[in-house]
């Protein structure tokens, strides 16, 4: 909840004045101003002027900002939010040349801010007269509150590497080199990824946004999503729905190889034209994610090789249990440190997400099948295509623009997570387990033994 509050002889004396009043911080990424604002001011109209024409702080602080009528004006001025986050603390949110008066020459009342919940709002002021609000043509005052910065719990990030490691293990279990070669000497499956993974992804995901998303940080946040490499959550998830795990992890390493490539061009081309600005590409994040897939699978085929009875069992008893608890546990720790999109998410998150995700598992699939392929690859194509390494489009977004305005383009990427590839998939799985019971219980229906035929069929 923001609260406004208007100044007087007692402020609210629980409010914390001296944290947070005019703060201010100069962003590469403030796009020019419009023609109303002049030197951080906001001028609604002739003689009556907002003070900053930006209010930016972090979460938790006491902001201001600054209405200022010039003696003479005799003019009321209210203000209002579309966002239920925004209210006015005293409960009067409107003030005239009745108020009280700071200056000789002016009345001037000063706002106080306290924002519990980080984002950006639109502050609009209107004029009220017998009831009807008539709108300043001025641009909007701009509330941007960005995230309090707590250190990372070093432990939650250790825990979910170590997890991550094992899982990759043991996955690295039921790869056959052999296979993979096959793939690489006839790339049919990785080809067919390639071509959805880094050109239909990327396009699809730049053209939802332009129709659906309202601004372009969120448009450039599903984009870097498009063009990101596929994730190791796709090989889980292959794992899990009975897919080709060598196809995908193939795909997986080539898309981590290529991405230096391919999500470079279409930052460039795309992403950098929708903020005016030059994206760091990190090239460093996109090396130790290879290494960090790699390394594990190949201690996992080295056990199998060297130690095959060991990789046997820990294969058939402990691989999939483990994967399934993967698959639990990371989205339950996605969603508790990103409860904050609940609150601010809208249907526009949801749908650009769930679109882009959707969209991926069916070309993928599509795609696969036009080319002939077999169930199993048709499986792997079509969750490599769909599940990308969103931790790349969050580190591109972190090193470019500061909090809240990367925590806008974090929003679409959190819808595509909670609507195609994380608690979604557990129905679906779960959907997918079930018809296979019923599969293999009408297979193996008892049938009428050859003793109770013959028995029916004997004459009387």
């Amino acid at each position: 909840m923001v609260d406004i509050s208007k100044s007087s002889d007692d402020p609210d004396k629980d409010l914390d004045y001296s944290k947070g009043l005019d703060y201010k911080d100069n962003l590469d990424t403030q796009q020019s101003q419009d023609e109303d604002v002049e030197d951080d001011i906001l001028i609604l109209q002739q003689g009556i002027q907002v003070v900053p024409a930006r209010v930016m702080g972090p979460q938790g602080t006491i902001l201001n900002f600054t209405v200022i009528l010039s003696q003479g004006v005799d003019k009321q001025v209210c203000w209002e939010t579309r966002s239920s986050l925004v209210q006015p603390h005293s409960g009067d949110n409107c003030i005239s040349s009745n108020t009280k008066v700071f200056q000789n020459s002016e009345t001037s009342v000063e706002m106080f801010l306290n924002s519990s919940m980080y984002g950006v709002f639109q502050i609009r002021f209107y004029e009220e007269l017998n009831g009807l609000k008539t709108y300043y043509d001025a641009k909007n005052l701009e509330l941007a509150v960005s995230r309090d910065r707590v250190g990372t719990n070093k432990a939650i990030v250790m825990f979910i590497t170590v997890l991550l490691g094992v899982a990759l293990a043991l996955m690295g279990l039921d790869i056959d080199l052999h296979l993979v070669w096959q793939a690489l000497r006839r790339p049919v499956g990785p080809v067919v990824g390639m071509i959805c993974q880094f050109f239909f992804m990327p396009l699809t995901a730049y053209l939802i946004g332009y129709l659906i998303l309202e601004n372009n940080y969120e448009r450039l946040g599903l984009l870097l999503l498009g063009c990101s490499p596929g994730g190791a959550a796709s090989n889980f998830w292959t794992a899990m729905f009975d897919g080709d795990i060598n196809l995908s992890v193939t795909m997986t390493f080539i898309s981590s190889v290529f991405s230096f490539i391919f999500t470079t061009m279409w930052i460039y081309l795309l992403g950098s034209p929708l903020v005016s600005k030059t994206i760091a590409i990190p090239y460093l994040r996109l090396i130790i994610s290879l290494v960090s897939f790699t390394v594990p699978i190949l201690i996992g085929v080295a056990v199998k090789h060297w130690f095959p009875k060991t990789g046997k069992v820990l294969r058939e008893k402990i691989s999939r249990p483990f994967f399934f608890i993967c698959l639990l546990i990371l989205p339950a720790i996605g969603t508790w440190n990103n409860l904050h999109f609940f609150y601010l998410a809208t249907w526009r998150h949801l749908v650009s997400g769930c679109l882009l995700g959707f969209g991926g598992y069916i070309a993928g699939a599509g795609l696969a099948f036009i080319c002939r392929m077999k169930r199993p690859q048709i499986i792997a194509i079509s969750l490599e295509t769909a599940i990308q390494n969103g931790g790349i489009a969050f580190i591109v977004l972190s090193l470019t623009f500061p909090s809240p305005y990367s925590d806008m383009g974090v929003m679409p990427i959190l819808g595509f997570f909670f609507c195609s590839t994380g608690p979604i998939m557990m129905v679906v799985y779960a959907v997918y387990m079930v018809v296979n019971k019923l599969r293999e219980k009408s297979q193996f229906s008892p049938v009428a033994g050859e003793e109770q035929f013959e028995e029916k069929t004997k004459p009387v």
